[in-house]
């Protein structure tokens, strides 16, 4: 229950004005099976629903606001207990970071690598975004030195960038475009010829972002610097 309301909570936060879904969208966006969604907002609203039946705004948000305050107290536990374990989280970040800098000054790539790349699936779900960015980075730092293969680390530098972008902003797609713009050189490398589709890839996903926020100029810039003809020829 309580996972649904809290996807309640976030589902209501990205409503179209003027727009009506159904029992099967919102099981959809709240990721919660139809008849767990139709028990809860029946109990709620006080009457039968059908699953076809378009829902306004405003009869989900009354459902989520009955919702709410008969699991409030145990709402507030579950977020404390989250915000406990994210300042754990980031506690161990800090201490992770201070040993890898030791790993470093020993130029221990492999393992200072490793540690990280353990730290990331341990811990990603529960630490800020930005220092998810900054562990994607740290990981394709030392891979690089490391000589850690293609493949592995294409994924560090797409989880970055999706990272940045998960809630996109001028800032955010900026700092993803340097960080295509850092590292891009690197994957051109690649001997196969993998890298260059791989970063057109990066840079097409990112255009529709980058026209949103008038830095069209700026990725047909850092693609052209990197000699990216696909996403030129985007733009001509």
């Amino acid at each position: 229950m309580l996972d649904f309301i809290i996807e309640l909570e976030k589902m209501l936060k990205i409503w179209p004005d003027n727009v009506k879904w159904s029992i099967v969208q919102i099981s959809d966006k709240t990721k919660s099976k139809i008849p767990h969604v139709v028990d809860c907002l029946t109990d709620a609203l006080g009457k039968a629903l059908d699953v076809h039946d378009p829902m306004t705004y405003n009869e989900v948000n009354k459902a989520f606001g009955v919702l709410r305050d008969r699991y409030r107290p145990e709402i507030e536990a579950r977020r404390n207990r989250e915000k406990q374990e994210i300042a754990t989280a980031i506690e161990s970040y800090e201490n992770i970071l201070s040993k890898v800098r030791t790993m470093e000054t020993m130029k221990n790539w492999r393992s200072a690598y490793k540690t990280l790349n353990y730290f990331y699936g341990m811990h990603h779900k529960k630490i800020p975004n930005e220092l998810c960015v900054n562990l994607c980075n740290e990981c394709l730092r030392l891979g690089i030195k490391e000589k850690i293969n293609f493949q592995e680390l294409s994924q560090w530098l797409k989880l970055g960038i999706r990272h940045l972008i998960s809630r996109p902003c001028e800032d955010s797609v900026e700092d993803a475009l340097d960080f295509l713009d850092a590292y891009g050189d690197y994957f051109l490398s690649e001997p196969r010829g993998k890298g260059e589709q791989f970063l057109t890839n990066l840079f097409l996903m990112l255009k529709p972002s980058a026209m949103e926020f008038d830095l069209s100029d700026k990725l047909n810039e850092v693609a052209g610097e990197l000699k990216l003809n696909a996403v030129m020829d985007v733009y001509l």
